[in-house]
C-alpha cells in the first residue's frame, strides 16, 4: 500500500517513456522533489498562477534571449515551490545560461533538458492521467483505513494496534507520547534513541531543523477540548498526501478510543463515590485511605490532601444529562489536576462538586498549583448553560493525615458559606480566611449583633444620623497603627479635621479605646460590620 501511494518525484518522472532522452541537471536532492502536477507556462510573471509542487514545461519563448529575465523566471519557479522546470531546446532556446544553470544547482533546483521536439501535451495526459489514478487509489486505501481502524475501535483492544496499523499503512516510524504516561514507538526503539527522539520533540528541535521537519507531520489528540496526547509520523523522506491523511484518521480514532476508555474509567469511579462520600464523614482511617488510593492509583504519591468544593447553581436532578455531563467535566478537571500535581477524586455532595486533591509535590507551592488548575479548568467552559465550575469555590485545610479529609472538607464548605455573607474572594482558601473564620463563628452563635452594638454601636448610629464619617475614620487610623499624618493623607483631610473626629471617637467609645485588648475587640467589631452591612464608604 505504502509503494503505490507514494508521490511522484522528479526522479520518478524520469523513467516515464516520454522523459527517456531528457537531459538532467540536477543533484540528488533536487532528484527527490515531489511532483503534485504538471502545468506548461510561458509568461514571464508568476505571481500567484503556482501553488507548489508542479513541474513546469515551458519553449523559454518569453525569456530566452534576455539572461536578466530569464533568471528572474527561474527565481520565481524556485520561490513558489515548484518542483522543476522543463525546457525544450531547439525553437526558441538553443541553450540556458550559465547564469540559470548555477542558480538552479545552487538551488538544489532540476532542470529538464528536451533536444529533441516533445509534444507537451502528450507529457501533460501522462501525468495527470497518473495523479488522477493515484487520487482515486488514495480515496479507497483511505476508506479501507477507515473500515480497519473502526474495526480495531470496536474490537476494544486499545490503542496499540491503532498505532501498528497506521505504521503498516504508512511505512514510517510512528511515535505516540500521551500525557502523564509513557511513550510508545512503533517499531519499538531502543530506550537511548527514543529518549533523544521525545527529548527532540519536547524541545522543539524538530521542527527547527529543515532536514527533521520536511519528513515530520504531528497531530495533537483532542476530546472535549483538552489535550489528552500527541501523535507523530517521522520519515527520511517528505512525508506524502496519503501519509498525512492517514494521521488525521489514525489520530481521530485514537481521540475515540481514548474517550471511550477514560469515559469507562471516569463512570467506574463515579460509583466509586460512595467510598469517598464515607471518607468525607471521617469513616477511613489512614491506612484504609492509602490502600484504596493505591488499588485505584498504584504509583500515586501520597504527601497530602485538600479538599475543593464548587457551589452548584442548579440541583442534579435538574440537569439535562447531568450524569453523563458530570463525567466528561471530570474527566477534563482530573487531566488538569494532573497536570499540576493533584491525582483527584471527585464526589457530590449537598450540591457541591467536591474535589478531593491528592498531593503528588509535598505541598511545592501548593497554592499556586491549584489556582493555576482551577483558571484552567474555568477557561474550558465555553457554554454559561453546561458550566459547573463557575459557581462559589471554597478550598480547605491542608492535611498531611489523609484519614482527616473531613475536616478539610468542612473547612471548604465554611469558605463557600462565608462567601455567600462577603461576595466572591481573590483567594478562597480557608487558612486565608483568618477574622472571617470567627466571625462566622459568632453569627451562627448570634452574638454579632451584640459584639457590633457594644463595641461600635454609638459610631455607627452618628454616621447614620450627621454622616460624621468616624466608622471609615476609625478603621482607616487603626489599619496605619494610629498614625495621625498617615490617616489624615489617606482620607484626604487636614490634620485639624481629624483631630476633631478622633475627639469625637474618643467620647463615644471611651479614652480607653486605644488599649490593646479593647482595640482588638473593636477591630473586630468593624470587620464584624462589613461581614453584615458591606464594606464601610
Amino acid at each position: 500500500m505504502v509503494e503505490t501511494l507514494m508521490q511522484l518525484t522528479v526522479r520518478d518522472i524520469l523513467q516515464r517513456p516520454l522523459f527517456q532522452k531528457a537531459e538532467t541537471i540536477a543533484s540528488e536532492e533536487a532528484l527527490n522533489r515531489t511532483v503534485r502536477w504538471v502545468h506548461i507556462m510561458e509568461v514571464t510573471q508568476i505571481g500567484k498562477l503556482l501553488s507548489g509542487n508542479e513541474l513546469i514545461l515551458s519553449t523559454g519563448i518569453g525569456w530566452h534571449d534576455d539572461e536578466e529575465l530569464s533568471l528572474s523566471f527561474l527565481r520565481q519557479l524556485i520561490d513558489s515551490g515548484a518542483s522543476g522546470l522543463c525546457i525544450e531546446l531547439g525553437t526558441y532556446t538553443k541553450k540556458p545560461s550559465d547564469a540559470m544553470i548555477e542558480l538552479a544547482k545552487r538551488e538544489n533546483f532540476p532542470l529538464l533538458f528536451f533536444h529533441e521536439e516533445v509534444r507537451y501535451i502528450d507529457i501533460t495526459q501522462d501525468l495527470h492521467a497518473y495523479f488522477i489514478h493515484q487520487h482515486h487509489r488514495m480515496v479507497y486505501e483511505l476508506e479501507a483505513l477507515s473500515t480497519k481502524l473502526n474495526q480495531l475501535l470496536l474490537s476494544g483492544k486499545g490503542i496499540m494496534p491503532l498505532l501498528k496499523l497506521l505504521h503498516h499503512t504508512t511505512g514510517t516510524q510512528v511515535a505516540f507520547f500521551p500525557l502523564n504516561a509513557e511513550a510508545e514507538f512503533v517499531p519499538h526503539m531502543p530506550k537511548a534513541k527514543a529518549d533523544s527522539f521525545y527529548e527532540q520533540w519536547i524541545y522543539g528541535e524538530m521542527f527547527a531543523t529543515p532536514d527533521l521537519k520536511r519528513g515530520l507531520a504531528h497531530r495533537p489528540i483532542l476530546a472535549l477540548d483538552h489535550l489528552f496526547a500527541d501523535l507523530l509520523l517521522q520519515s527520511e523522506q517528505e512525508l506524502s498526501e496519503f501519509q498525512i491523511l492517514a494521521l488525521d484518521r489514525c489520530a481521530t480514532a485514537i481521540a475515540q478510543e481514548m474517550m471511550r476508555t477514560k469515559y469507562m474509567e471516569e463512570r467506574r469511579r463515579y460509583k466509586d463515590e460512595m467510598w469517598v462520600t464515607d471518607w468525607l464523614s471521617g469513616k477511613h482511617a489512614e491506612k484504609e485511605v492509602r490502600e484504596y488510593i493505591s488499588s485505584i492509583k498504584p504509583a500515586a504519591k501520597l504527601y497530602g490532601l485538600t479538599v475543593c468544593v464548587f457551589r452548584l447553581n442548579l440541583k442534579m436532578a435538574e440537569w439535562k444529562e447531568g450524569e453523563e455531563l458530570l463525567i466528561q467535566k471530570n474527566m477534563v478537571a482530573r487531566a488538569i489536576f494532573e497536570g499540576e500535581g493533584y491525582f483527584l477524586l471527585p464526589a457530590i455532595l449537598h450540591d457541591h462538586i467536591v474535589f478531593v486533591l491528592i498531593d503528588q509535590m509535598k505541598q511545592l507551592k501548593w497554592k499556586d498549583r491549584l489556582l493555576r488548575a482551577i483558571d484552567r479548568l474555568r477557561k474550558t467552559e465555553h457554554n454559561p448553560e453546561s458550566a459547573l465550575f463557575a459557581g462559589t469555590l471554597g478550598i480547605g485545610k491542608y492535611m498531611t493525615d489523609l484519614s482527616r479529609a473531613k475536616e478539610s472538607y468542612e473547612s471548604a464548605r465554611e469558605t463557600v458559606a462565608i462567601q455567600t455573607d462577603i461576595g466572591p474572594l481573590s483567594s478562597p482558601f480557608f487558612n486565608d480566611l483568618h477574622t472571617y473564620r470567627i466571625i462566622s463563628g459568632l453569627k451562627k452563635t448570634g452574638m454579632l449583633p451584640a459584639l457590633i452594638e457594644e463595641y461600635i454601636g454609638p459610631l455607627a448610629r452618628y454616621d447614620q444620623e450627621k454622616n460624621g464619617q468616624l466608622l471609615k475614620t476609625l478603621k482607616v487610623f487603626l489599619s496605619l497603627s494610629g498614625s495621625k499624618q498617615d490617616t489624615a493623607k489617606e482620607l484626604f483631610i487636614v490634620r485639624q479635621t481629624l483631630y476633631h473626629r478622633l475627639e469625637k471617637i474618643a467620647s463615644l467609645l471611651g479614652e480607653d479605646y486605644l488599649v490593646a485588648d479593647k482595640r482588638l475587640a473593636i477591630e473586630l467589631a468593624l470587620n464584624a460590620y462589613e461581614y453584615t452591612y458591606g464594606a464601610i464608604q
